[in-house]
């Protein structure tokens, strides 16, 4: 066969991987929307005025002054972003319908579960370092869910009641976590594909130039723009809101900050607890060392690093032995469909030097012999549509890539009327690679390969489903997509609060007065303690809780005793709570005492106020300050 011959039967064999449909390659896209993040993330900094005063007007005048590149840099990070969420999502959910995390698939899971966290807050961080009203809005409800636990000193929410609390330091730490969180982001990403071979970082050049284009698209139709300044002490009747990240505010306030740890938490522990439910007993591939000859083929082709070489222990004269490791096995098969001394003989066993001891080799081979004439169809178990009903012998492998190519060569020998190998194709692949490297050894360009005297006319590849190469099909799923992540990076707009409302918020952060009076020691008790330990006094722990009391309009809003913090009940006492009511003149009275009893120091104060729609008046009690604050 000359060399022209040999191309144009390989040509007709070799079908062209589904290079640009995006549904196979959305872990590749992943990385490549992360890279053009980091790209104009590190553009954007440099330009980026790390202060209160200057973060806002910084980038207001990068995108007005430099709307041709600048600008176009910045929507380009933002559309990345939000995309990069969608395909995260998209990821884990066709993943989760394909019942990939299951066995084997739990580490990668389980890791890909872990990412989303990572992926939503460096994104949420974004929009604080703008510190626009959205970032402000979005910053001030973090702090407000972090707050659901009384955790530390004092409400995280007082670090944004006004311009005096947000500080320069403030800022510096914003950029530490947005640049901290996305490294992290890159780390966990890394020890997601620790488990897969021949990983998929990159997708197809004619993909990844689609999407970019799109995207550059996107941010000159519909460039991101900041929303007005940050202002303190009201709330805008509506938002600019980005619902890939910031969706989880709105869903906060609609229930309440602990409904939404709930939520979190139980959908993050639901999806990590499916290996656990849904575990399936599978036999690893096992090695027989008297036929390995450490060749390497099955730790090259293997999908999931099941597979290592070692050096030999049974002192014959290869130098290396396969391993496997039997909790990152497939039992796929594809290790078995590899090995070169998978050759089956006319009269005799095949002893390949890995099989799969549930589905042996040697059992496909005594279904090949018993086909007599008819024709051989090699199925992939994972296959989902149905075959032709006709008189072939249909031999079931758990994938194609179980399938050495000597075998077709030996259902022809035997007098079969042609071969068939149909199964997923690749790209759709249940083991990712199956469908690839039976390709490639049927072709010749893969080791093992089939035998060049086999006539390819009676070998026929089927691949499942038909693959659609319309351009036009994928170019208008890139349009409605584009369409669909513009408009939710903006639209529908948010309302925090409704027409004529306003919003009062309460915060408390006291100590009440001890339960037993402090007692001071005597010059003879000091003597006799330790000289680290001659504290002047000596205080029983335990202190009484903070009555606390908030009239708005003629009825309560708080009637509260504060519990002290701590085990011993010596701790803090502290409250936050937010209330929507309705704009306009009300009479308000804040009182609060240290204990419950008659003569314990308190403080009370009344006023009238007019609240205007959309005013956020915080009552913040500070006795160093004075007492009871509305600000």
């Amino acid at each position: 066969m000359d060399s022209s011959s040999r191309a144009h039967r390989e040509r007709e064999t070799r079908l062209p991987y589904p290079s640009s449909a995006p549904w196979h390659h959305l872990g590749a896209l992943g990385y490549f929307l992360f890279w053009v993040i980091a790209a104009t993330g590190i553009y954007l900094f440099a330009f980026f005025d790390t202060s209160v005063t200057g973060a806002h007007a910084s980038l207001e005048r990068l995108t007005r002054e430099q709307w041709w590149f600048g600008g176009v840099m910045r929507s380009l990070h933002r559309y990345a972003s939000d995309a990069f969420a969608a395909v995260a999502l998209l990821h884990l959910l066709r993943e989760l319908l394909a019942g990939h995390f299951r066995g084997f698939r739990w580490f990668s899971w389980a890791t890909g579960v872990a990412l989303l966290w990572f992926i939503y807050a460096s994104g949420i961080v974004g929009y604080w370092l703008v510190w626009d009203r959205v970032g402000q809005f979005s910053a001030t409800a973090t702090a407000e869910w972090f707050d659901a636990f009384g955790l530390g000193t004092g409400p995280v929410v007082r670090n944004f009641l006004s311009a005096a609390d947000v500080s320069d330091r403030l800022f510096s730490l914003f950029v530490f976590l947005h640049i901290g969180v996305p490294l992290a982001l890159l780390a966990a990403m890394w020890i997601h594909i620790q488990r897969i071979a021949h990983t998929d970082t990159n997708p197809p050049q004619r993909l990844g130039w689609a999407v970019f284009g799109t995207l550059v698209a996107m941010s000159i139709a519909r460039p991101a723009l900041s929303d007005a300044p940050a202002a303190y002490g009201t709330l805008p009747q509506s938002l600019p809101f980005d619902w890939f990240y910031l969706f989880a505010h709105p869903l906060m306030y609609a229930s309440s900050p602990l409904a939404l740890w709930w939520i979190a938490g139980a959908a993050t522990l639901a999806l990590l607890a499916l290996p656990l439910l849904a575990r399936r007993k599978r036999s690893a591939a096992v090695v027989d060392l008297a036929r390995c000859t450490g060749c390497g083929h099955c730790a090259r082709d293997c999908p999931y690093l099941a597979i290592s070489l070692v050096p030999r222990s049974d002192g014959r004269a290869f130098l290396k032995q396969a391993v496997v490791r039997a909790e990152q096995c497939a039992a796929c098969g594809i290790c078995a469909g590899s090995c070169p001394t998978a050759a089956p003989i006319a009269r005799g066993e095949v002893l390949p030097g890995i099989d799969l001891p549930g589905d042996p080799l040697q059992a496909i081979k005594a279904r090949i012999d018993r086909a007599a004439s008819r024709s051989v169809v090699f199925r992939c178990r994972h296959e989902r549509w149905p075959m032709p009903q006709d008189d072939a012998c249909v031999i079931t492998l758990e994938c194609t890539g179980q399938l050495p190519p000597s075998f077709v060569d030996h259902a022809l020998r035997r007098g079969a009327a042609g071969v068939t190998v149909s199964g997923c194709r690749p790209g759709a692949c249940e083991y990712r690679l199956g469908g690839a490297w039976t390709e490639a050894r049927i072709a010749g360009t893969r080791e093992p390969h089939l035998n060049t005297r086999v006539p390819r006319e009676r070998v026929r590849l089927h691949w499942w489903p038909a693959r659609n190469n319309s351009t036009g099909l994928q170019a208008a799923a890139l349009v409605l997509a584009a369409a669909l992540l513009t408009w939710l990076s903006f639209d529908p707009p948010y309302r925090p609060l409704g027409a004529g409302e306003a919003l009062v918020r309460v915060i408390v952060v006291h100590a009440g007065e001890r339960l037993q009076p402090c007692r001071k020691l005597s010059a003879e008790e000091l003597a006799l303690r330790a000289p680290n330990m001659r504290a002047p006094e000596v205080c029983e722990r335990g202190r009484h809780p903070l009555p606390l009391q908030v009239e708005f309009g003629g009825r309560l809003l708080v009637d509260e005793l504060l519990e002290p913090a701590g085990v011993a009940r010596d701790g803090v006492a502290q409250l936050y709570r937010r209330f929507v009511v309705p704009a306009g003149r009300h009479a308000l009275r804040v009182r609060v005492s240290e204990a419950p009893r008659p003569g314990a120091r308190a403080w009370e104060r009344a006023e009238a106020l007019e609240l205007a729609p959309g005013r956020v008046l915080t009552i913040d009690f500070r006795p160093e300050q004075g007492g009871i604050l509305f600000l």
